[in-house]
């Protein structure tokens, strides 16, 4: 299956909003879908009820907090975030066809934009403490 070009620019952006959003929502989305992938879920907000929800509800959940929505006064990348996924999600279930396969590869980007992140973070305190070896 070919990936199109709206689709590669659909994750390039949404792996710059994820690295530019707070140390904290970030860690709270990594916990999320480290805890359970399947609870990801695009086009709305999340619902208690099931436990899925978008990748900011995931992120307020995991910090006590009602929704994503309370995440968003935090920076506009954390506004971007929900819209972003949405519609990367979107084309990649038009693609696939299948909702499990979309949640899979959705699920793989957003974690490897999250380590890729972590990784940043781990060599600039590397380098502003003189610590050469990765914390963990």
């Amino acid at each position: 299956m070919q990936v199109g070009r709206r689709e590669d620019a659909l994750r390039a952006a949404l792996r710059r909003e994820l690295d530019a959003v707070d140390g904290e929502t970030l860690h709270a989305i990594a916990r999320a879908l480290e805890r359970d992938e399947d609870r990801l879920e695009a086009g709305a907000w999340g619902s208690t009820d099931d436990g899925t929800g978008c990748l900011l509800t995931l992120a307020a959940w995991e910090l006590g907090l009602d929704g994503g929505e309370a995440l968003m006064a935090r920076s506009i990348h954390a506004v971007r975030v929900p819209a972003l996924f949405d519609e990367f999600w979107a084309l990649v279930l038009a693609r696939t066809g299948s909702p499990v396969t979309a949640r899979e590869i959705t699920h793989r980007i957003v974690a490897e934009a999250l380590a890729d992140a972590a990784a940043r973070d781990e060599a600039a305190t590397a380098a502003v403490t003189g610590d050469p070896t990765p914390a963990g």
